[in-house]
């Protein structure tokens, strides 16, 4: 049977959600699962571009793939995430052994429950590995959670179609560019990641505790954060392996250029904060003054603006050509703009 690239991301869920849910920290069939999951990536990067048509559409689907076999390689061989049996508590709890978590229920309907949530998971909420500076949920009830997310999602999904439907040939502006490459990153993972909460929400295989905001508040977004290279390096690898999906060789990928250089950009921020806390003979763990927050992130900004068009303009070679690169499948801005003109 001929294996797409969809059937190879439902083949991956599965292989991760029965791993993670079915077979103890220590079992020697982890590591196999690994070497299939990698194949279905492989297999799914080679396919995603002439089965998908749309760059955009297959840099998803790849990306959902890639990033499937890297958050299995954490869980489920680095920090050995594993079922420990039903109990009374059906919410997250942080337990003494890593990526426990209590289910209801019959046992195998509580490990693909429990498999589900370790699946999407990726930032690891309700555990001790959870990632740092995760917002706190704004919902706390189940139908305002769901009533929140169904309206991010129609929100983010307007916000592609109208990025879709901007046909002026004159934005190529640097500033412009980026923003709108950033509206459109935001759209495109806050819109997937309230797809899946809602889903599961709904479904009842998690609870709107396990789904906080993707995002922070905008007004942190200056706050300086130290990195190291591996951190890059492992970014600059993961969207490299996105192009190749939509298409993109090494030589015209700009994902290891783009990752790199802010990795540079942070020890150039790092000298310049020490050199400016030594002039001032000030302490570096002070809270930022106003108008340094505004400098630091006006900084930002302007580096951004300078060094992602050159990640985005490769991946936009085929909109280029006029080829149709929306992301969205139906277009309501198109439809409403054929009724008005006719």
């Amino acid at each position: 049977m001929f294996l797409n690239p969809i059937l190879s991301m439902v083949l991956e869920t599965v292989v991760v959600v029965s791993t993670l849910g079915f077979t103890p920290a220590q079992s020697a069939l982890r590591p196999g699962a690994l070497a299939l999951l990698s194949l279905c990536v492989s297999h799914c990067l080679s396919t995603t571009l002439e089965y998908f048509v749309r760059t955009l559409w297959a840099l998803l689907a790849g990306g959902y793939s890639v990033m499937l076999l890297f958050h299995f390689a954490d869980v489920g061989l680095l920090t050995r995430w594993e079922f420990h049996g039903p109990s009374r508590v059906n919410k997250p709890t942080k337990s003494k052994r890593r990526g426990s978590r209590g289910m209801s229920g019959s046992t195998w309907a509580a490990r693909i429950r429990y498999g589900i949530w370790a699946c999407f998971n990726a930032r690891c909420i309700g555990t001790p590995e959870q990632a740092r500076n995760i917002p706190q949920p704004c919902y706390q009830d189940r139908e305002s959670f769901l009533r929140g997310a169904f309206s991010f999602m129609i929100l983010r999904y307007i916000g592609l179609d109208v990025l879709g439907s901007m046909s002026d040939p004159e934005i190529v502006i640097r500033v412009f560019s980026a923003a709108a490459s950033g509206v459109g990153l935001v759209c495109s993972q806050g819109g997937f990641y309230n797809l899946c909460a809602f889903v599961s929400v709904f479904m009842r295989w998690g609870e709107p505790q396990d789904w906080p905001p993707f995002y922070g508040s905008l007004l942190e977004a200056y706050n300086p954060y130290a990195q190291i290279q591996v951190v890059f390096g492992t970014s600059a690898l993961i969207h490299f392996l996105i192009d190749v999906s939509m298409g993109l060789s090494f030589s015209t990928s700009g994902a290891v250029q783009f990752f790199c250089t802010q990795a540079f950009d942070l020890m150039i921020e790092d000298l310049a904060v020490r050199v400016y806390v030594g002039l001032r003979g000030s302490s570096r763990s002070r809270l930022a003054l106003r108008g340094e927050r505004i400098v630091g992130f006006l900084w930002v900004g302007c580096f951004l603006a300078w060094s992602l068009p050159a990640y985005v303009y490769p991946m936009l070679y085929r909109s280029n050509r006029g080829l149709n690169e929306s992301v969205v499948p139906v277009s309501i801005v198109g439809l409403m703009r054929r009724m008005i003109l006719g």
